[in-house]
């Protein structure tokens, strides 16, 4: 009997901010995967794996490209489906864990929409995470959004040379992974904005700023966000 698949949030990166709920899955789990490391020895996810308590079961790091051919990104992610499936099938319940929200800008919802092609009567669960921007907003006290301010999240790597981003007036837009276009989107913000910069939230070498000035000259980073108040 095929075991139950879950996608766990393991949050922007400090261990303090799993959830209890996705603790005791971990705790549980007869197989855990994650995401590998782009650039160095331990992925985020397994570092934050490896500093929660009672997590026993086996962690495999898996390889997902980062191709522009999105055939051969769909065709890694059905690999690895694959074989998760075959550890479910054998009654182990696998886990995939994801830093941030397993349903927000994450690895999971490929892996699971795979998944329930290669078996679409696949039993699942999806424990939720801390996303990174509300964790910058508590780390430095800033407000998201109240009353009837709007809030949106916006894929900064996507925005193109000479294209600009459009902000309403009376709300926030979050700038997420701007590491490619960070200088150049601060450079064309509307006069009278706030902004906030965020890299590395709730790690070791985390970087929280809101002077842009500043934020200019800052090393880019691959977790990192713009606030921006507008």
């Amino acid at each position: 009997m095929t075991a139950k698949f879950y996608g766990v949030g393991l949050g922007p990166g400090d261990p303090g901010l799993v959830t209890l709920k996705a603790l005791e899955v971990l705790q549980r789990a007869g197989r855990i995967f994650c995401v590998a490391a782009r650039g160095s020895s331990r992925s985020v996810s397994a570092s934050i794996l490896a500093a929660l308590p009672g997590v026993t079961a086996e962690v495999t790091e898996l390889e997902f490209t980062m191709s522009t051919d999105w055939e051969e990104r769909l065709a890694r992610i059905d690999d690895h489906a694959a074989m998760i499936l075959e550890h479910l099938r054998t009654g182990v319940e696998c886990v995939f864990a994801s830093i941030g929200d397993p349903m927000t800008y994450s690895t999971c919802s490929y892996l699971l929409r795979a998944l329930r092609k290669l078996e679409p009567e696949l039993a699942y669960e999806i424990v939720p995470g801390v996303n990174s921007w509300s964790a910058l907003a508590a780390k430095c006290g800033e407000v998201l959004c109240e009353d009837e301010e709007t809030l949106r999240i916006v894929p900064g790597y996507s925005v193109a040379a000479g294209e600009t981003v459009e902000f309403s007036g009376h709300g926030t837009t979050v700038l997420l992974k701007a590491y490619r276009n960070r200088n150049r989107l601060l450079k064309n913000l509307p006069p009278g904005t706030r902004v906030l910069y965020g890299a590395n939230v709730g790690l070791a070498d985390e970087v929280c700023c809101s002077d842009a000035r500043q934020i200019n000259s800052l090393p880019e980073a691959y977790l990192s966000m713009l606030v921006v108040k507008y």
